[in-house]
């Protein structure tokens, strides 16, 4: 016969562990004041329509009396000059007038000053225009040497273009440098 075992008993019950006593709730500061009432909000007014801008006015063109600008780039080349000899510079100038080309200049419509003397520079080429050719599409080929023959020296050449018509007129500066 097989043993009865006894009944198991059940274990003693744990003691709880202690809670602490309840904090003390305390009400937050703003919960102590009474609820303030939104301040209601400002009455919009309808905003007043910006007033239009006005599309900003071409540039006016005008230099004097009725006379209008012409816009004038120009690069210079010393080409076959150098120290020494008596041939022809290259000077590049491109006319437009708001943006258009104006290919219908003659020679008689340029006019070229140097304004500083290169050391050793006999004379100028100032207005010397020995070749003068309309490349089409408001480009010039100009040719410039030192007036009465005079051989060119070496250095940095400035001068300004001044392109004129009767209605219209513009300048540029330009530089050759001959080596």
């Amino acid at each position: 016969m097989a043993k009865k075992t006894a009944p198991k008993k059940p274990a003693p019950k744990k003691a709880a562990p202690k809670s602490k006593p309840a904090a003390k709730s305390t009400p937050s500061p703003k919960a102590k004041a009474p609820a303030a009432k939104p301040a209601p909000a400002p009455v919009a007014k309808p905003a007043a329509p910006e007033p239009k801008k006005a599309a900003p006015a071409p540039v006016a063109v005008k230099t004097s009396g009725s006379i209008q600008a012409l816009t004038v780039n120009a690069q210079g080349s010393g080409g076959n000059a150098a120290q020494g000899n008596t041939h022809p510079a290259n000077i590049l100038a491109v006319v437009s007038h708001s943006g258009v080309p104006i290919a219908d200049l003659q020679q008689s419509n340029f006019t070229v000053m140097e304004h500083f003397t290169v050391p050793g520079q006999q004379y100028p080429f100032s207005n010397n225009i020995v070749g003068f050719k309309n490349l089409g599409s408001g480009a010039y080929g100009i040719q410039v040497k030192p007036i009465n023959n005079a051989p060119w020296s070496s250095g940095h050449h400035l001068a300004q273009i001044i392109v004129s018509t009767r209605s219209h007129q513009g300048m540029t500066a330009v530089k050759i440098i001959v080596r």
